[in-house]
């Protein structure tokens, strides 16, 4: 198989097109609390979506991972759970930094620790700031970490301009909040990096290494799913919503439906994610993938935000300030190109 980078960022951009958008779906949910429809999307997203792709790839899944060791499925899982508290932190982020802001430092901090942790941990870093195209690549990654900084702050300027701010709003509260969702948010790099057996095994066993790491997702995203479906549960004891749904069952269908097709596109986010990855494994760029997914994925979020008119009554330098960012975030992906070349 040829590997290519640039085709590995092609397959990131469609990754982070549908993480940006997956909410879409969600958002049209009438009449029901968030975590009802936050577990079906669960339920599609991290148990439906994985299995079925992986079952298309491998018929008998139980004997498959009766030949992985088991301490590779239960760091796998642990890591998949890990990266699941931080999805649930994002949220409490959003409530006490704002949108802006709190996205700016999240995702910042997500890239720089899913990016630089793998390879110092492998014992890898070395080689990359030793050679011509590895720091050619950390330029790029440096590029994306300026870059979400200015659409961060063209965010702080939107908010201030059109009175978005949170009433919540707790600065010391909400940076620890994101230094932990960023931190965990991290580990669906690490979980991927200790389903390598997986993936080693999928290969010789004849799947088309584009498709190697859909079976880890399995086990990372049963992981994800166990925390967030606890925390759904919690809240919905508190909130009483399946007595609520049971006295209104008027829009469960609907409602249903749209959490599982949100679901669905989530799943694709790391199913190109994987395409993407393989790509850039190949090109000896793999631990640039996780830069490539989040940068692209806050560029895509903006973009998504104009179509949308998220930006209507912000200032034209405001506006330009969110161009600007995204423009260096697409400098990065060249860069990043630049270096596999």
């Amino acid at each position: 198989m040829e590997y290519s980078a640039n085709l590995g960022i092609f397959y990131h951009l469609l990754g982070a097109l549908a993480a940006s958008s997956f909410y879409i779906p969600i958002s049209l949910v009438r009449n029901w609390e968030w975590e009802a429809s936050w577990f079906l999307n669960g339920i599609a997203s991290w148990i439906i979506m994985p299995i079925l792709i992986s079952s298309l790839l491998l018929p008998d899944l139980g004997a498959f991972y009766a030949a992985i060791p088991a301490s590779v499925l239960i760091k796998t899982y642990l890591l998949g759970a890990l990266w699941g508290i931080g999805g649930l932190t994002f949220g409490m982020t959003m409530r006490y930094l704002g949108l802006s802001v709190g996205y700016g430092v999240a995702i910042g901090i997500t890239l720089v620790v899913g990016t630089l942790m793998p390879p110092i941990v492998d014992g890898q870093i070395g080689h990359f700031v030793s050679t011509t195209s590895g720091l050619i690549a950390l330029g790029g990654v440096l590029l994306a970490v300026v870059g979400i900084f200015v659409c961060s702050q063209a965010g702080r300027r939107k908010e201030a301009e059109t009175g978005e701010k949170s009433d919540e709003f707790n600065l010391k509260k909400g940076i620890i909040i994101a230094v932990i969702c960023g931190v965990l948010s991290a580990f669906m790099a690490f979980a991927i990096e200790a389903g390598q057996p997986m993936q080693n095994l999928a290969v010789e066993l004849g799947v088309d290494p584009l498709y190697q790491i859909m079976p880890s997702y399995v086990i990372i995203m049963l992981g994800g799913f166990t925390t967030n479906a606890v925390y759904c549960i919690y809240k919905a004891r508190q909130n009483n919503t399946v007595q609520k749904i049971r006295n209104d069952h008027s829009q469960f269908v609907r409602n249903t439906l749209l959490s599982m097709a949100g679901g669905v596109i989530w799943y694709l986010q790391f199913f190109f994610y994987g395409w993407g990855h393989v790509q850039m494994v190949g090109s000896n760029l793999g631990f640039i993938s996780w830069t490539l997914h989040m940068s692209l994925l806050v560029f895509c979020g903006g973009l998504f935000g104009f179509l949308m008119k998220e930006w209507v009554g912000s200032s034209a330098i405001t506006r330009r300030v969110q161009y600007a960012g995204m423009g260096v975030i697409i400098c990065s992906t060249i860069v990043i190109g630049i270096a596999a070349n």
